[in-house]
């Protein structure tokens, strides 16, 4: 466990930088691209642009594919998996955590059909014809 959570807050370190979640999207939303093509994007230098791929990489975030003289680049979706799930298991987490204290589901102000209870407003004032 302490393995995978200390992986995990790497991740969250690397991906806390906010060009480095670019450029992770980037690569998302294209399936595989270049270094080229991610430099083409961006308005820094190609030594500053290995440094993030380099940290990406490191992290495990993305897979890395050379042909021939070009290096292809990919989401690896293991790494995007754990974090997903982490994350997620704060949200079941903090639910179970509240059912414990509470005895029950916290009110949300939704029915079980899914729209919200309209509440009385008690200082609204009739008006008078």
């Amino acid at each position: 466990m302490a393995e995978k959570e200390d992986q995990l807050i790497k991740v969250l370190g690397i991906l806390s930088e906010s060009v480095r979640f670019k450029i992770l999207s980037l690569i998302a939303s294209r399936g595989e691209i270049t270094a080229k093509d991610i430099l083409s994007e961006f308005d820094f230098t190609q030594p500053t642009l290995s440094h993030h791929m380099s940290c990406l990489e490191q992290a495990g975030l993305v897979n890395v594919e050379r042909k021939g003289r070009f290096a292809f680049y990919s989401v690896n979706k293991d790494t995007i998996d754990l974090v997903a799930s982490a994350i997620l298991s704060l949200k079941s987490s903090s639910k179970k955590a509240l059912k414990e204290k509470h005895g029950s589901e916290p009110d949300t102000g939704e029915k079980k059909g899914g729209k919200k209870k309209k509440k009385k407003d008690k200082n609204k004032k009739k008006k008078k014809d």
